[in-house]
């Protein structure tokens, strides 16, 4: 993943040394409660899990999906900074690694303060992406269909917990100075109920868990008052600026096909051409959506940020047989600061409507070299794309990576010289919710040459792999979880093996594929069969466009940066 910005410092430990009772203080005003008595979470930002309003003594939110990893509920305003927020809340499945919480200043999707129950323990958080802080931790027995009342209190650089009116734990933070709250579980399900924020004073009293009432009687009000306004949401987002319609000469396969409101992939056509020779210049030149063609002279060298985002309708592209970029990434991703702002650090499914996709983009004729993460990061509903005659040298993370919901993308002629996860096709095993039905990726006439892992690695994506030529190190085809590979006229030189079994992706490997089971490492292990080198079950048809594969070469194609023609604006 990119970093945008440095990660906040400066967490300090504090633990209380005795649970000091939480006593309402006057002068507290409530600026949001929810009690789900309206029979919906409509108006709440939701991301993974399973939630619905159901009956648990009265009317709750309830998230049922005990194997969720992430399972998020937000409201409020984006504004808060000094408040605190309570809720009343039942774990009903606490799994081994699992937790339920309540969420303070929530600045983004993974950026905020928590209190969570865990299996033998409360802990207060402070949390930021993948890194936890513990700002404070009560060993206690949490019982499931038990009613516990949480409450989480900011004040300036100062968080506090509390559970059933008596804190347990405080310390000081610079995680988050600002957001919403949020419901949260983990590998775990659990009730939510009569949500309500307050600033200027404390929470208000513990309510009282509900009790069953005998058939014929009116259940008592709640203490929380109506549920107020819906949440603060993202801008309204316009439609960019956009190249006209059609392809570039030379393109085929997804990028080419009509999909979100856009037909074919031309990148700047239409609009100005610029020459850039170092990053300033070239950061100028990409950032906006206005149709542009980019050229790049020589080596540009970063300015120590691992990713530069690149906007839609723009060709970047090499002059010449030199052209490199040096010490970063490009990032072809809509997912930007202002959307981080409202959003958190990454897009989520439940924001794929709430901001504008970038699309329209094509990278061609440049080298990478020395970067700290991905060359290219294809990602968060970005479609249209083709990534054409470039040579890729070993980089921190990925050479080419299409993830997150992204779509109709062409990777050719590219040489992947020696590098290791080379091509990735979907983010991870738990990010089906947001990549299945999208990833749709033509992979064609690219040299593997010494590299070793992912040509591609496929989870949830449709793969169109033909005519490369392939030498590696280890594997050819990665089969994750849920993909669809089709794979014709490939020359494998050489590799560890041919397929690597990480999941349940099916493949179709037609006749015209060549490899000589000499060259294939596991093929001539003891006791091996085929099914140990080449998993293919033949069930993935072909892809939806015109093309001609040709036959499978025994000599590397005519890719990479410098190659005659490359530097031709298409």
């Amino acid at each position: 993943m990119r970093k945008r910005w440095p990660v906040i410092a400066g967490v300090v430990m504090v633990l209380s040394g005795a649970a000091a009772i939480y006593a309402p203080q006057a002068g507290a005003a409530t600026v949001f409660s929810a009690n789900f008595e309206d029979g919906s979470v409509s108006g709440w930002s939701k991301s993974g899990g399973t939630w619905a309003v159901t009956q648990d003594g009265s009317q709750v939110a309830r998230q049922s999906k005990a194997d969720a990893e992430n399972a998020r509920l937000f409201n409020a305003s984006t504004s808060l900074t000094d408040y605190t927020v309570q809720a009343r809340v039942k774990p009903l499945s606490l799994g081994s690694g699992g937790f339920v919480g309540l969420l303070s200043r929530a600045s983004g999707a993974t950026v905020f303060y928590r209190l969570a129950l865990l299996p033998g323990r409360a802990e207060l958080q402070a949390v930021q992406g993948s890194s936890v802080t513990v700002l404070g931790s009560s060993t206690r027995s949490i019982g499931t269909g038990t009613w516990y009342t949480l409450s989480i209190t900011t004040s300036g650089s100062t968080v506090s917990g509390a559970i059933d009116g008596a804190q347990f734990a405080a310390g000081t933070s610079s995680a988050s100075s600002a957001g919403r709250i949020g419901l949260q579980t983990a590998y775990s399900t659990a009730s939510f109920d009569d949500v309500v924020v307050t600033t200027g004073g404390t929470a208000p009293p513990t309510t009282a868990p509900p009790t069953t009432t005998p058939p014929g009687t009116t259940r008592p009000p709640t203490s929380a008052p109506p549920t107020s306004a819906p949440p603060t949401t993202p801008p309204v987002t316009t439609p960019p600026p956009t190249s006209p319609p059609g392809s570039a000469n030379g393109l085929v396969g997804f990028a080419t096909l009509t999909g979100y409101g856009r037909t074919g992939t031309n990148g700047g056509a239409g609009g100005p051409t610029v020459t850039v020779t170092n990053y300033a210049q070239l950061a100028a030149a990409v950032a906006d959506d206005a149709p542009r063609i980019v050229r790049v002279s020589g080596t540009i060298t970063g300015n120590r940020d691992d990713m530069l985002d690149v906007g839609s309708n723009k060709t970047v592209i090499g002059i010449g047989s030199n052209a490199t970029i040096s010490g970063f990434g490009l990032d072809i991703n809509g997912w930007g600061p202002e959307e981080i702002a409202w959003g958190g650090d990454i897009c989520d499914p439940a924001e794929r409507d709430q901001f504008t996709h970038t699309r329209n983009v094509i990278i061609r004729n440049l080298s990478f070299r020395n970067t700290p993460d991905d060359s290219v990061n294809v990602q968060c509903y970005s479609h249209h794309v083709w990534i054409d005659h470039n040579t890729f040298y070993p980089a921190n993370d990925g050479s080419v990576d299409v993830k997150r919901g992204s779509d109709l993308v062409t990777v050719s002629y590219n040489r992947y010289a020696g590098t290791d996860k080379s091509m990735l096709l979907g983010h991870s095993d738990s990010n089906g919710a947001q990549d299945r039905g999208y990833l749709r990726v033509t992979y064609h006439h690219n040299w593997f040459d010494g590299s070793n892992t992912r040509h591609p690695r496929v989870r949830f994506g449709y793969a169109h792999v033909f005519a490369n030529y392939v030498s590696v190190d280890d594997y050819f085809i990665g089969l994750g979880v849920g993909g669809q590979i089709y794979a014709e006229s490939n020359y494998v030189r050489g590799a560890k093996t041919i397929t690597e079994d990480f999941g349940d992706s099916r493949l179709t490997w037609t006749s015209s594929n060549f490899y000589d089971p000499a060259t294939i490492t596991r093929a001539n292990d003891s006791g091996k069969t085929i099914e140990d080198w080449l998993r293919a079950d033949g069930s993935v048809g072909r892809p939806p466009y015109s093309y001609s594969a040709g036959t499978a070469s025994a000599s590397p194609p005519a890719a990479g940066a410098g190659v005659g023609g490359a530097d031709i604006v298409p």
